[in-house]
């Protein structure tokens, strides 16, 4: 860190230690500090930068006094960790916010977060692991003036890197609960919704009919009551040519169902269908990755947490895309034939994502489309069976296995082709006593494309509250014959925690919640450090 960000951090740590009690209100934050130290590794053809230290360090302060907030976030970048954005570097002030609460208002002055339905024309939200923060500054609303009626209101700027984008933002979202709104008895609830986005941002080219203005909406519906739910969004968006869609004049839409089923039986079934078209909306249409992104389009698949089917992951096609997941749950009762004395949870998940059916036009707009038929070319699919059992006090597993088909060549561009693949995976914990356990990750993945075979296989060992150890390796054993290994540790005390480790990252897609960034093979050593107060 810099003597700037040291002294900041210094002299609030004093005034938390010294006057947290003579202060009214209540004072919250933490600090996150990550560094990492690289190595040149001729194995991978990692090479290490030229600063061979890299720094992300966020300190937040929270202040709340009876229905008055205010915060504050400095973030530092000495320089970035490799892998993200190039625009973030420095040390700066990046939120500062106050606002004023009640039951029926909120209003924000400064820096928000803010979503409208389901995300499909707004979304503002923090991912550090990604690089992604695109945090409005302006002024956001909330109007209850009744528990049925919700209204919000949004303006301002989008964070861009480490500056306001040029692009300015106003957008507004009403909800109404009918049933509740109309005093029905019933044991349905009833929501409908719908939102507004404009974004405007000045044009200087020579085009005559550029649309500095493009506007974005969605209409909602939402139906549940206690064993089932059903959600209806569908967004349009106006002409909006950039950098992604190579400045045509298409409009976009996106169609998204959600539906959940549940028994006392312990049967459960979610539904996902999404039909995407040129809805890549940014308040800066010049940028692209997850930079400037004003929606949120996650991936609707399987989020796997192990190693090696992440080295497939699939990222939401803006541009286009139409499909589904199904996924299935159902859980084996305690002290029947299949759930044994524990129980026993079986899980089926299966996804399928095709290209849209369209033919190209001459016109500004590019190509037409036909909207619920779905194009000839497969993008991904995925089915994936698990269980997960108890078997004593002591042993607990969840078995996985999954087959997948991967069209790497059409998501990550020419020179790649289709990857038809099997996973298999067995983790194992094992519990000694209350305070030490013990924790065994079993990976192979086969297939006769791309890098061909990997293997893996992770240890950790926890002795809580404080220790934990991990040990882990994943091998491309067919072809490179590379092993991507990690060792480390951590330690926690109270609200702090402390963690090393030493290894190699495989250059490839680094995805969190759906939403994925390409990071660059790297070799070296990490250190990071939290605190919350």
């Amino acid at each position: 860190m810099n003597k700037r960000l040291l002294t900041i951090l210094a002299l609030t740590g004093s005034s938390i230690t010294l006057h947290a009690q003579e202060i009214p209100g209540k004072l919250s934050g933490g600090l996150e500090s990550n560094h990492q130290y690289y190595v040149t590794d001729n194995a991978t053809d990692a090479k290490a930068p030229t600063d061979k230290i890299g720094s992300n360090s966020y300190f937040t302060l929270n202040y709340t006094l009876k229905n008055f907030y205010a915060g504050i976030q400095l973030e530092s970048y000495l320089p970035a960790l490799v892998g993200y954005p190039d625009g973030l570097k420095g040390t700066k002030l990046t939120h500062r916010f106050a606002g004023y609460r009640t039951d029926k208002i909120d209003i924000t002055a400064g820096n928000f977060y803010e979503q409208y339905g389901n995300g499909l024309v707004f979304r503002s939200f923090e991912e550090r692991q990604l690089g992604i923060d695109n945090i409005m500054d302006g002024v956001n609303v909330h109007f209850t003036p009744l528990s049925s009626i919700r209204f919000k209101a949004s303006y301002g700027l989008q964070r861009v890197l480490m500056e306001n984008g040029e692009g300015t933002v106003r957008g507004a979202d009403l909800e109404l609960d009918l049933l509740d709104l109309l005093k029905v008895r019933r044991k349905w609830g009833v929501t409908i919704g719908g939102s507004i986005v404009n974004r405007f941002q000045q044009y200087t080219g020579a085009t005559d009919d550029f649309p500095t203005a493009v506007n974005a909406y969605s209409a909602r519906l939402g139906l549940d009551n206690a064993h089932y739910r059903l959600q209806v969004e569908y967004a349009g968006k106006s002409a909006d040519p950039n950098l992604i869609n190579k400045d045509i004049y298409k409009k976009g839409s996106a169609l998204y169902i959600g539906q959940s089923i549940t028994t006392n039986k312990g049967l459960g079934i979610d539904l996902a269908f999404r039909r995407l078209e040129n809805m890549d909306f940014r308040s800066d249409r010049s940028k692209k990755d997850n930079i400037a992104t004003l929606n949120y389009l996650p991936a609707l698949t399987k989020l796997y947490t192990y190693s090696l089917p992440n080295l497939y992951p699939y990222a939401a096609q803006t541009m286009g895309e139409i499909g589904g997941k199904a996924d299935i749950y159902y859980t084996f009762r305690k002290h029947t034939p299949l759930g044994g004395r524990y129980g026993t949870r079986l899980s089926l998940t299966a996804s399928l994502y095709r290209d849209l059916d369209t033919f190209r036009v001459k016109s500004k707009e590019g190509y037409t489309s036909s909207f619920w038929r779905f194009g000839p070319t497969e993008l991904y699919r995925d089915v994936n069976i698990t269980m997960e059992k108890r078997w004593t006090p002591m042993v607990k597993t969840i078995f996985s296995y999954m087959n997948l088909l991967y069209n790497k060549g059409y998501l990550l561009g020419p020179g790649y082709g289709m990857v038809h693949a099997n996973a298999a995976i067995a983790d194992v914990l094992l519990n000694f006593d209350k305070k030490h356990a013990l924790r065994v990750e079993a990976q192979h993945l086969w297939t006769p494309d791309d890098e061909k075979n990997w293997a893996a296989l992770l240890l950790e060992y926890s002795c809580v509250p404080g220790w934990s150890f991990f040990a882990g390796d994943m091998l491309n054993y067919q072809t490179k014959s590379i092993h991507y290994y990690n060792i480390g540790g951590a330690y926690a005390y109270k609200a702090a925690r402390i963690s090393l480790s030493y290894g190699r990252q495989r250059e490839g897609l680094l995805c969190v919640g759906g939403i994925c960034r390409i990071v660059p093979a790297y070799t070296g050593a990490s250190l990071s450090f939290t605190y919350n107060f």
